[in-house]
């Protein structure tokens, strides 16, 4: 017995460096063209990659400000701000988005204060071609107010949008989203509806990163008896460094239910 200890030690010594795979690639490291490929790493029957699943985590946050003058000849004289807040994760193909925002509304009518909505999502972004992208996303929005208008219930967001690139600068682009909207209808005061939402632009990719955009914009109000929201816009990506970019863009409301000016500027931070 003691002769036949050393003996199996030996052999199975033996078996497991003929089958060794020090870099788990399924390759025997004797026919492994290319060691210590990361674990990831999808390889060939060489051993090399063939595509790395590695994705790398980033994120950003956004600082906002946004200010929208109201059309007089339907409300009177009012006007509306809001400081918003954006942070977003991106891995591969997906991502994920949380935006808030506190308003501040005063006018002939109304002055008030608060919180705004906050909006989770989750997105996917593929590419069909070279020059071709979708996203799609799904949302939550969160009623984080208080208005006494009976709105104040949770709602929910799907949302798809394309954009094609006709050359290296030029693009089109455009979207569609539809909200279920789970407010308690007040009678005689107002009745709530889901809301479609349509747009569409052209965008130039200028120097240094940096785009431009001119869109136009139609959603349905989320009351039943409001005409629907139209807009045309021109918007602004410029980055700064590496780690800080700014946007901007300016909305001109072209049907009564949409603010007649609305202007936004942002800045914010990758890492």
């Amino acid at each position: 017995m003691k002769k036949l200890i050393p003996a199996i030690f030996l052999t199975s010594t033996l078996f497991l460096h003929a089958a060794s795979d020090i870099d788990f690639d399924g390759i025997d490291d004797q026919n492994d063209k290319c060691p210590n490929t990361p674990f990831s790493d999808l390889v060939n029957s060489r051993g090399c990659t063939t595509k790395s699943l590695y994705s790398k985590t980033s994120y950003d946050v956004i600082m906002g400000y946004n200010y929208a003058s109201a059309n007089p000849s339907i409300i009177g004289t009012s006007s509306s701000s809001a400081a918003t807040l954006q942070a977003d994760v991106y891995r591969g193909n997906f991502s994920a988005q949380l935006l808030t925002s506190y308003l501040k509304t005063s006018g002939d009518t109304t002055n008030s204060s608060g919180m705004g909505d906050t909006m989770l999502g989750a997105y996917y972004t593929f590419k069909p071609s070279d020059k071709l992208m979708i996203k799609t996303g799904v949302g939550v929005i969160l009623p984080t107010y208080s208005t006494g208008y009976n709105n104040e219930a949770t709602d929910y967001t799907g949302n798809i949008a394309a954009q094609y690139n006709i050359t290296e600068k030029a693009n089109i682009f455009g979207g569609y989203a539809h909200t279920i909207i789970n407010d308690e209808d007040i009678p005689t005061v107002a009745t709530y509806q889901n809301t479609n939402a349509f747009y569409g632009g052209v965008g130039y990719m200028g120097p240094k990163n940096s785009s431009f955009s001119l869109s136009y914009a139609d959603s349905d109000s989320i009351y039943s008896d409001v005409d629907n929201i139209r807009t045309v816009g021109i918007g602004a990506y410029v980055p700064i460094n590496q780690q800080w970019f700014t946007m901007a863009n300016y909305k001109y409301g072209i049907s009564d239910a949409a603010s007649q000016n609305e202007f936004g500027v942002s800045l914010g931070y990758n890492f």
